[in-house]
């Protein structure tokens, strides 16, 4: 081969990735058992009595009720895993550590797959008793008002404010930003990742791309911090030497499962985008 046709290869020490979305589905649920769980099938049962019932009193013999005991189970029914090879001639040439960075950005997806669990469907919106809110014409007309409601249903059943929040995409960012309302980064909320967060309204609102959407039609749910349970665990997470391969495997197992816990503390919107109109 002629050294005129030779064309050099560089590697970059910058691996590409796809921008990561906004995770808040672990943010909204109380995850009291996270960690505690080993695999999947495990349960965590929460416990619960009737409320007494009072009476007048009128000078006589007092009667005793019996308070009913109710359990809820929160089942760890959900399993995700991964695994993936890294050759030996990619490790050699990369300048970054190729199988720890999929490693941890294996880590991300996986917890990704919770977003999609709990907001990227409506199996948990479905279940929500405090109230809905339909905007068939969502603009900047009206999302103060859907938010207003959608405040009133969560304070109608006893939430505080400092404990509601709410999920929404950025469409409906965009459109409480023009009515006025403004938004930080971060700021309030543990972590990194550029999350767009506002304290206004009465919530603590959470900005994703995973809420559901089908066609122009978002559903989105708002509730108390009690109000989902959330249990996970990463299970398994091996690194290994191939044996038919020259090359590192890599695989790990995930498991997690939540539950509606108070569904009268969780409300929703339906919300169909509608264009500003301009004068």
């Amino acid at each position: 081969m002629s050294t005129k046709s030779f064309t050099p290869a560089f590697w970059s020490a910058v691996v590409m990735r796809t921008l990561d979305d906004n995770l808040v589905a672990k943010k909204i649920c109380t995850t009291e058992y996270t960690g505690e769980l080993k695999q999947a099938g495990d349960r965590v049962y929460f416990s619960g009595l009737e409320d007494p019932t009072i009476s007048d009193y009128t000078g006589s013999a007092l009667t005793y009720e019996e308070l009913n005991d109710s359990q809820l189970a929160l089942i760890v029914d959900q399993q995700k895993s991964y695994s993936f090879l890294v050759d030996d001639i990619d490790a050699a040439q990369a300048k970054v550590d190729l199988k720890n960075s999929q490693i941890k950005r294996a880590a991300y997806m996986l917890k990704k797959a919770v977003d999609t669990y709990l907001i990227g469907s409506t199996t948990f919106s479905s279940q929500a008793q405090a109230g809905t809110v339909t905007d068939t014409t969502c603009d900047t007309a009206t999302i103060l008002s859907d938010f207003g409601m959608l405040w009133q249903y969560l304070a109608e059943n006893n939430v505080d404010e400092g404990q509601m929040w709410a999920v929404i995409p950025p469409w409906v960012k965009l459109k409480l930003e023009l009515a006025g309302i403004k938004f930080s980064i971060n700021e309030g909320v543990n972590g990194s990742g550029g999350m767009s967060w506002t304290k206004e309204l009465g919530f603590d609102i959470f900005v994703s791309n995973n809420v559901y959407k089908s066609g122009d039609v978002s559903t989105i749910m708002a509730g108390s911090y009690n109000a989902i349970g959330f249990a996970d665990q990463i299970s398994k997470t091996e690194a290994f030497r191939h044996q038919s391969y020259f090359k590192d495997a890599c695989r790990g197992l995930y498991t997690y499962g939540a539950k509606v816990l108070k569904p009268k503390e969780l409300a929703t919107a339906v919300l169909t985008y509608t264009a500003e109109t301009t004068i």
